[in-house]
């Protein structure tokens, strides 16, 4: 039987797509330092445990992917994402992106800006389509339209998170049937996944690992919980491609919106910065060296070339992150790291722990890790 949640979980729910203006919270850095730390400062890892390095198919897939899946941001700033899905250049997207305006501009992969026009939006399921003429005849993703997903499916989540673009995110189906209501929006039949979402997410497509299928549209999150939540595509494309056959007219207000342009949801200056660590730990852990260097800050970068910073990591097989635990540092975020790593030491595979500590902050208005120290510690 379906299971319902009680509607008592609302408050602790928040829309992963909420504006990310709350990026810009951090104001005024004060410069940082970057102490000298060894190698072992600069490991990552991927925030899920138990998760295998991303293989050559999923690489494949990532890579296909990523020029579908735009950046939205409306009239006043906020932002999140959304995917083609057609051959008209529509995208599909969270109605709480896009609430109550007409006019979004869109952001490629390549960094250009292109004007859309939200062409269907519904008012009790966040679902929306954005047309966009100059991707006109471009070749959509793939779409599951039937077949549901299963526990345990592995899964890839596009999106830009705190407006980090081009962001992919692993995990695996984690529940079923999830419902929920966060005014004026009925979730029903989610998918529960445990790949990190965060605000900028919302709308972005979710995507089958093995398949390259996108199966859902990542919707929700569970507040300062590793939970996300996802609409299952089947149960929406109908709806969307009226739309797309027959553009309305005019859009409906929609009230209570929980993240809409206007009302975003924006996360503390601590969440951001325990997502950026994780994100850091996750390119890391899937060899995505230029993006785990593009997130620390320049004075970090100019003490550490990005030759230096990836020979780093050498001789590390895999870490785990087993602990992560964030504090407000004035302006600024510390980020305490404890790691286990495991090693290949003159061909000899050792397994130690260390203590990483992170000062996280923004530099020219992006959440960077702007500077970090390490040390082993007994097991």
């Amino acid at each position: 039987m379906k299971r319902k949640w009680m509607i008592s979980i609302i408050l602790s729910v928040i829309i992963a797509g909420a504006g990310v203006s709350g990026v810009l919270y951090l104001q005024d850095m004060m410069p940082a330092k970057l102490e000298e730390a060894s190698a072992l400062v600069q490991t990552s890892n991927n925030d899920q445990a138990d998760e295998e390095p991303v293989t050559r198919e999923e690489e494949e897939i990532i890579e296909e992917s990523q020029d579908r899946v735009f950046q939205i941001t409306a009239p006043n700033g906020e932002q999140g994402s959304g995917f083609l899905y057609n051959e008209k250049g529509d995208l599909l997207t969270n109605a709480h992106v896009v609430a109550n305006t007409r006019e979004v501009t869109i952001t490629t992969s390549d960094s250009k800006e292109l004007s859309g026009e939200v062409i269907g939006i519904s008012t009790n399921t966040d679902v929306a389509v954005v047309r966009v003429p100059a991707l006109n005849e471009n070749a959509p993703l793939p779409l599951e339209r039937e077949n549901k997903a299963e526990m345990l499916d592995n899964v890839l989540a596009l999106g830009s998170p705190l407006g980090l673009q081009n962001t992919v995110t692993t995990g695996e189906i984690t529940g079923l049937d999830r419902e929920f209501d966060i005014a004026p929006f009925e979730y029903r039949g989610l998918y529960q996944i445990s790949a990190p979402i965060q605000p900028g997410n919302s709308g972005g497509p979710l995507i089958d690992a093995e398949t390259g299928h996108v199966i859902g549209i990542n919707s929700a999150k569970l507040d300062k919980e590793g939970i996300g939540f996802s609409i299952p595509l089947p149960d929406i494309l109908d709806l969307v491609e009226r739309w797309s056959e027959s553009p309305m007219e005019s859009l409906p207000e929609i009230q209570d919106t929980v993240g809409g342009p206007g009302e975003g949801y924006n996360t503390t200056p601590v969440d951001q910065a325990t997502y950026i660590v994780e994100y850091f730990y996750e390119s890391i852990n899937q060899g995505d060296f230029v993006t785990a260097y593009s997130l620390i800050g320049s004075s970090w970068q100019g003490d550490n070339s990005y030759e230096n910073f990836r020979q780093g990591y050498s001789n590390t097989l895999s870490v785990k992150v087993d602990d992560l635990i964030p504090k407000q540092s004035g302006k600024n975020v510390q980020v305490t790291a404890f790691i286990t790593v495991e090693e290949n030491i003159s061909g000899e595979v050792e397994i130690k722990k260390y203590k990483l500590n992170y000062i996280v902050g923004v530099e020219n208005d992006q959440i960077k890790i702007l500077s970090g120290k390490g040390e082993e510690v007994s097991s």
